[in-house]
């Protein structure tokens, strides 16, 4: 009895850091240079990674000589600099991961709470609906005129951000239809090539079809296997879940490759495609930089901890009532 609230503590303390995990900052870049001296810019022109957006990472500076309103928006800061070299800006990479960001982590919490149930149908019975519950809230929010809303506070500040606009600018816009929107005027933004833009249009609204007929195939089986009384999509419950960071690394180092390699012709400066530093320290052009991870990879981190240390304590169990 004590190991079955031990397992099931540590996989609902897991759930809590996910949920954390997503309102939280995940990973940090930095650049810096002769022009932004650190009496100005302590960490250099700095963004912070969420789950859903990129955001500004540079704080106010006030002195007794100068008082400001706001501090630098360093994410606009780097997208400028960025766009000398060919880069397109931040928006543009990751955006069909950004929208699906808060379904897929409800995803990773249906999946652990059914890994807590004990008995297949209970098991099932969680998973099928929670797995109902989050295609109709997908499709509410992705379909529906106005699903925007339904975005999280994130998303929706990062898509402000980005496109310049103001809130009720796009509170009619579906999900599909911000992330489009969103897409197009970032590739846009500097570059503004409008037959290269409308294939990579094109591009992303294939991917994100084919990648939303993953999800629902990927529900439709692991609901088979546990009906099937399959060992393996029992542990695929918190396998998956567990390997949130290593899908978080995977992703950023992708993008980071897909962003120095499709550098556009139109850039003032030509440099030959390159790997953007993952993690450590850098240099481009007179530029160094600076990519490490913050608390929320930690965070995550952690999670995985807590969920192996569940798995290994559930194991014991089904060995000992076998």
């Amino acid at each position: 009895m004590g190991k079955s609230i031990l397992f099931r503590t540590l996989i609902t303390v897991a759930i809590g850091i996910i949920i954390v995990i997503y309102f939280s900052p995940i990973w940090w870049v930095s650049l810096k240079a002769p022009n932004y001296p650190p009496e100005t810019f302590p960490d250099g022109i700095r963004i912070h990674f969420h789950i859903d957006g990129v955001f500004n990472g540079c704080s106010k500076r006030e002195s007794e000589e100068i008082k400001v309103d706001e501090g630098l928006n360093c994410l606009h800061e780097m997208d400028t600099i960025n766009h000398y070299v060919g880069m397109y800006p931040t928006a543009s990479g990751g955006i069909i991961e950004r929208t699906l960001s808060q379904f897929l982590f409800c995803f990773l919490i249906v999946l652990l709470i059914a890994f807590m149930m004990s008995g297949r149908k209970l098991q099932v019975s969680v998973l099928t609906v929670g797995f109902s519950i989050i295609i109709a809230w997908s499709y509410v929010t992705l379909y529906t005129p106005g699903g925007i809303k339904y975005m999280s506070a994130g998303y929706q500040q990062a898509l402000q951000t980005s496109m310049d606009m103001e809130v009720d600018e796009f509170q009619d816009w579906s999900g599909i239809q911000a992330m489009q929107e969103n897409y197009q005027y970032s590739l846009g933004m500097y570059f503004r090539d409008k037959v290269k833009i409308s294939q990579q249009t094109d591009t992303l609204i294939s991917a994100f079809y084919i990648i939303i007929g993953i999800l629902l195939f990927s529900m439709l089986f692991i609901i088979g296997g546990i009906v099937l009384k399959n060992d393996l999509f029992y542990w695929l419950l918190l396998i998956i879940p567990i390997g949130l960071p290593m899908f978080f690394i995977l992703e950023y180092a992708g993008w980071l490759w897909w962003f120095g390699h499709n550098l556009n012709e139109m850039a003032a400066f030509s440099l030959k495609p390159f790997m953007p530093t993952v993690l450590g320290d850098g240099k481009v052009a007179q530029f160094s930089t600076h990519s490490y991870p913050h608390y929320g990879f930690f965070l995550m981190m952690l999670s995985s901890i807590s969920l192996i240390i569940a798995g290994l304590i559930r194991k014991r169990q089904l060995r000992l009532t076998s």
